[in-house]
């Protein structure tokens, strides 16, 4: 028991002076060395930043009674695993969007500009509309990732 004491206060000392070595995560990140690869990780894919991607038609549609416009594309040669819906105000100085994603047969899903609950019902409706089949549309088992803050 003794021993254990004191390993334990041995550890408790040494974390500190382990924690004091590393930056905070978004200094961490900054460095040269991880820059790129942070910023390659939170980077929208091409498909979606570089609207190279299969679409349909633009869509009138209406939340809470305010007219919207929606649409729908994907990653070409591979828009059942890869799907962005996209809403937009008429005068078009807002849009949002939530992007769905099937990785290993698991549906990942994250909105996109910070939408209101009605926008992102209307998203989620939207999307599920276009994958009536797909395994987790429609209900909770699909994975939403929260929105970046």
């Amino acid at each position: 028991m003794r021993f254990s004491l004191l390993l334990l206060s041995a550890l408790g000392l040494a974390t500190p002076a382990f924690a004091d070595e590393l930056p905070v995560t978004a200094e961490f990140a900054a460095q040269p060395k991880f820059a790129s690869a942070y910023h390659a990780m939170s980077t929208l894919p091409p498909w979606v930043s570089g609207l190279k991607a299969t679409s349909v038609p633009v869509e009138k549609t209406s939340i809470d009674g305010k007219p919207y416009l929606l649409g729908h594309m994907c990653k070409p040669h591979d828009c059942a695993d890869y799907q962005l819906e996209v809403i937009f105000t008429p005068d078009g100085h807002k849009a949002w969007g939530f992007l769905s994603v099937v990785n290993n047969g698991a549906l990942y899903q994250m909105p996109l500009g910070e939408p209101t609950q009605p926008v992102l019902e209307a998203l989620k409706a939207a999307y599920n509309t276009n994958n009536p089949d797909r395994p987790g549309s429609g209900s909770s088992t699909g994975k939403t990732a929260p929105a970046s803050p």
